[in-house]
C-alpha cells in the first residue's frame, strides 16, 4: 500500500523550505497542470496546494527535515564577510568614480573658459585690424576728396573755353 502524498499550502511549503512565498507561487505557476499541484476550494476562493515530494525534489535540501518552520536558512559568515568586503570595495570605486568625473567637469569648465577667453582674444584683435583697415580707407578717402575740388575747377576751366555743341534739332533747323 502507497504512502498517501502529502499536500501543502504555498504558506506552509515557503516557512518549512526556508523559500519566499514568492518563490514557491512562482513553481506553483510553472507546475499548475501536473499532479504535483492541485486546488482546493476555501471560504475565500481557491488555493493551490503543491506536494511536498515534489518541493523536495526541486530544492533537495536534507536541511528542510531538520528545521522547523520558523527557523530560516542560515548562510555561512564566510561568504557574508566576503560580500562585506567586496560591498566596501564596490562603494570606494565607486567614490573613486565619482571624483574623477568632478575632476573631468572641472577640467572642462577650465577648458571652455580658456576657449572663451581665447575667442574673445581673437575676436579683439580682428576688430582692431578691421579698426586700422577702415582709419586706412578714411585717410586715402580724404586725400582724394582734397584732389577731387582741384580737379573740378579745372575741368570746370575746360569746358568754358569750349562753347557747347548744338543740339540734334537746332543743327538740323539751323538755329
Amino acid at each position: 500500500m502507497e504512502a498517501p502524498i502529502e499536500f501543502l499550502s504555498i504558506k506552509q511549503a515557503a516557512q518549512l523550505y526556508g523559500k519566499s512565498e514568492q518563490t514557491i507561487r512562482r513553481l506553483v505557476k510553472q507546475h499548475v497542470k501536473t499532479s504535483h499541484v492541485r486546488t482546493e476550494a476555501t471560504p475565500k476562493g481557491n488555493a493551490y496546494l503543491i506536494s511536498q515530494a515534489f518541493l523536495q525534489e526541486q530544492y533537495l535540501t536534507s536541511q528542510a527535515t531538520t528545521q522547523t518552520p520558523t527557523q530560516p536558512e542560515q548562510l555561512p559568515a564566510v561568504i557574508v564577510s566576503n560580500q562585506a568586503e567586496e560591498v566596501a570595495q564596490l562603494q570606494q570605486q565607486l567614490l573613486e568614480r565619482d571624483q574623477t568625473i568632478q575632476q573631468l567637469q572641472s577640467r572642462l569648465l577650465e577648458q571652455n573658459d580658456v576657449l572663451n577667453a581665447l575667442t574673445n582674444q581673437m575676436n579683439s584683435q580682428r576688430i582692431g585690424h578691421i579698426e586700422e583697415l577702415l582709419l586706412r580707407q578714411n585717410e586715402q578717402l580724404g586725400e582724394l576728396q582734397k584732389r577731387l575740388p582741384e580737379v573740378t575747377q579745372n575741368s570746370s576751366v575746360i569746358t568754358q573755353a569750349a562753347p557747347p555743341k548744338p543740339g540734334f534739332w537746332k543743327r538740323l533747323f539751323g538755329g
